[in-house]
């Protein structure tokens, strides 16, 4: 983040939002509960970033990231006898937004690339493609 300017990983928090309003609209409370709270948590992370709001932050991530899982893998198991060619493009879509979550952030940190690199704006940049992602993964989890 440029000193005196908002960090654009603020603007792309609000991504979670729409999240939240999709799970509101299935009535899958938990999946917005969720959503909500890792909403809130990152616009605070990218405001006031330090080692307690990374921490509150990381573990709405892991809530989301766990309880997507869940949804998607009961899915998967409870409608393996009818699957059809769109949920099969849906289940690549899942699939493939997630390893792109993986490799922005998991390749980034090993390699101080994406998400890591010491330039400050190509960091940005990359974690806000990390938000985008996640959230259209997570959005194709709560339209299953």
């Amino acid at each position: 983040m440029i000193k005196g300017n908002i960090s654009y990983c603020v603007y792309s928090s609000y991504l979670f939002a729409t999240n939240t309003l999709a799970a509101l609209y299935v009535h899958d409370y938990v999946y917005a509960f969720l959503f909500g709270m890792l909403t809130i948590t990152s616009i605070i992370h990218h405001m006031i970033q330090n080692t307690y709001t990374s921490i509150i932050d990381r573990v709405a991530v892991y809530s989301v990231m766990f309880y997507g899982g869940y949804v998607f893998y009961s899915h998967i198991i409870n409608n393996s006898n009818s699957m059809n060619i769109i949920d099969l493009i849906k289940y690549i879509l899942i699939v493939a937004t997630f390893l792109s979550v993986v490799y922005l952030y998991g390749i980034g940190y090993f390699t101080e690339k994406f998400s890591f690199d010491p330039n400050n704006d190509v960091a940005e940049i990359s974690h806000c493609l990390l938000h985008a992602y996640g959230s259209i993964g997570h959005h194709i989890i709560i339209a299953l």
